[in-house]
């Protein structure tokens, strides 16, 4: 195997090139080990049987796999956008970015969730996960309606926009994708066939829940388009 280390200026060789797929991945390694180490002691110490820990262990592992296979799509997605990046753009895109995905959207977001729709301060919504999971769990499926209608609305204008666009030049399905980014110059088509789609999901509900899914799916569309304006702002003011 050929050796991939540089020489430096002193005549050592940095060893950058030499680092295994460890070096780069042992902070992950070891969160993970140690997740699935909690998951194994959280099931003893709610069971108190071998049984109860092997489930408990099998539940987190499957939900690791879960979470890390998405993350191979993101970190390709990623790497796309930090390539064009300034150095110390790309060290806060990987910080913040990772802090926001990892923390906010799997920590914060449930218990926000949790918050409003029990009417209850932060605090008391980390003790009712930790104290009550059955609870925090029924007052999680309770919110399944707007959560799907908000996370539905805004993964759906992330993959038409994907599709929808003009300068796209890597096509999976050439039978669907060439089409549509025919019509990729039509102004406001992503937004049209969403808000279609929304309507036709919310006359399937019945009676409150028509108006909780609609309202729920017009916020997810409005943080999609906040968020574009957000990135067109910011790429305006890096242009000279």
């Amino acid at each position: 195997m050929q050796d991939r280390t540089t020489p430096s200026g002193d005549g050592r060789a940095d060893g950058v090139g030499s680092r295994t797929t460890f070096h780069y991945f042992r902070w992950a390694y070891i969160v993970t080990a140690l997740g699935l180490v909690l998951g194994a002691l959280l099931g003893w110490q709610t069971t108190g049987m071998v049984s109860g820990v092997l489930t408990i262990f099998f539940i987190c592992a499957v939900l690791a796999v879960l979470e890390i296979s998405p993350s191979f799509d993101n970190a390709i997605v990623n790497a796309n956008k930090l390539k064009d990046m300034r150095p110390e753009w790309q060290r806060r895109f990987l910080t913040w970015g990772i802090l926001i995905a990892a923390f906010g959207m799997r920590i914060v977001f449930p218990l926000l969730i949790v918050v409003i729709a029990a009417n209850i301060g932060p605090v008391q919504a980390i003790v009712l996960a930790a104290a009550n999971p059955g609870e925090y769990a029924r007052i999680m499926h309770d919110a399944h309606l707007p959560i799907a209608a908000f996370g539905g609305t805004f993964l759906m204008m992330v993959g038409l926009s994907f599709f929808f666009d003009s300068e796209k030049d890597v096509h999976w399905f050439h039978g669907l994708e060439r089409p549509m980014q025919r019509y990729a110059g039509i102004r406001g088509i992503e937004v049209t066939i969403t808000l279609l789609a929304v309507l036709g999901f919310a006359h399937l509900q019945d009676g409150p829940d028509r108006q909780i899914f609609f309202t729920a799916a017009i916020w997810g569309l409005l943080t999609f388009l906040l968020v574009e304006v957000l990135a067109g702002c910011w790429t305006a003011r890096r242009k000279p």
